[in-house]
């Protein structure tokens, strides 16, 4: 739990985060105390400075006058501090003009929505494309593998297939497994995860397993559902003071090329239903530890649905960072829905 600070030390915190995103310097009392004089004089400033040191809301780089943000900071100043008007009418409006003039196109709309927030916020940005909520059953195969075995092959409505080997009871001829595929594929086309656990009831014995199995390959492609990411602004990753070792630089790009690292942060980010922001040291991966995201779901109801956002150093503009990425996904959700309300049905 974050502890309350008096609004005093709020304030000269706020000062901090902001000073040291805007610059990249370590923050010096001084400095601090030009911004809040003279509601707080430059000893108190330093006092301040301080406590929040011992609280672990700042620190001190090494040889360095000035502070910088902890994770724990920057936590503080996203949850009770950040404030400022976001976008501007003028800025909402460019960027609603921008996308009138492309095509009716999602792609064409997923691409110029990263540009558009790399350019605002001046690191990259992220977008998937708008996928099925739900991976859905076309049908089952079954293909003997061994006396015993039996190779379990669900494919999917959107193209892809998720296989498993399972063990059956009796060996089974080929008709035998051309029957009972035609047969669940008949009764379970076009079913969820969800569903077909639902279905298995109405199943006894070998048959329930494999629809059991079915739903957990189902699952397993709702966890990893994430075919493209698209990027934008890694440019300005690169050139961040943060990112100027290869050393330190090399393990995010890594991160950003494997999807794996990235899939359970996007699965947060659709399940919450809300901006998604996850700083530094709050990544369950290494890799990611020096950076911070701002996330969020977008799309059509319950059926398409996909997340975009922006990647930077924890020295991110977040008043900045996460009134952008709202209403690039307000918008993307606002023009799919006009698309699909125009398509034939």
């Amino acid at each position: 739990r974050v502890m309350e600070l008096s609004r005093r030390r709020r304030l000269v915190l706020k000062n901090i985060v902001e000073h040291y995103v805007d610059h990249a310097t370590p923050v010096p009392s001084s400095v601090v105390a030009q911004k809040v004089y003279p509601r707080v004089s430059p000893a108190t400033v330093r006092n301040d400075m301080a406590t929040l040191e011992r609280q672990g809301f700042i620190f001190h780089p090494h040889t360095s006058a000035g502070s910088i943000p902890s994770d724990l900071g920057y936590r503080y100043y996203v949850e009770y501090l950040m404030e400022g008007p976001g976008l501007s009418p003028a800025e909402e409006r460019t960027i609603r003009h921008q996308f009138h003039q492309v095509p009716l196109d999602v792609e064409a709309w997923v691409h110029l929505s990263t540009a558009v927030m790399a350019n605002l916020v001046r690191s990259a940005a992220m977008v998937t494309p708008p996928a099925p909520r739900s991976a859905r059953l076309r049908r089952i195969e079954l293909v003997g593998v061994g006396a015993h075995m039996v190779l379990l092959v669900a494919l999917l409505t959107s193209g892809g297939f998720r296989q498993q080997v399972v063990r059956a009871p009796e060996p089974f001829d080929r008709d035998g497994l051309v029957k009972l595929s035609n047969k669940l594929s008949d009764k379970l086309g076009g079913k969820s995860a969800t569903q077909l656990v639902a279905a298995a009831a109405s199943f006894v014995g070998w048959e329930r397993e494999v629809v059991h199995t079915a739903a957990r390959l189902l699952r397993e492609a709702d966890k990893y559902r994430v075919e493209d990411i698209y990027y934008e602004g890694l440019r300005h990753i690169v050139a961040q003071p943060e990112f100027s070792q290869s050393a330190k630089l090399r393990p995010v790009l890594e991160a950003l090329e494997h999807r794996a690292v990235l899939v359970p942060l996007l699965a947060d980010a659709l399940e919450s239903g809300q901006v998604r922001i996850v700083i530094g040291s709050e990544h369950a991966t290494e890799e990611m530890r020096g950076c911070s995201v701002v996330l969020s779901g977008y799309g059509l109801g319950g059926e398409l649905q996909g997340v975009l956002g922006v990647i930077g150093p924890t020295r991110l503009p977040y008043w900045r960072a996460v009134p952008l990425v709202r209403f690039m996904a307000g918008l993307l959700s606002l023009l799919l829905e006009t698309a699909y309300a125009k398509s034939p049905s």
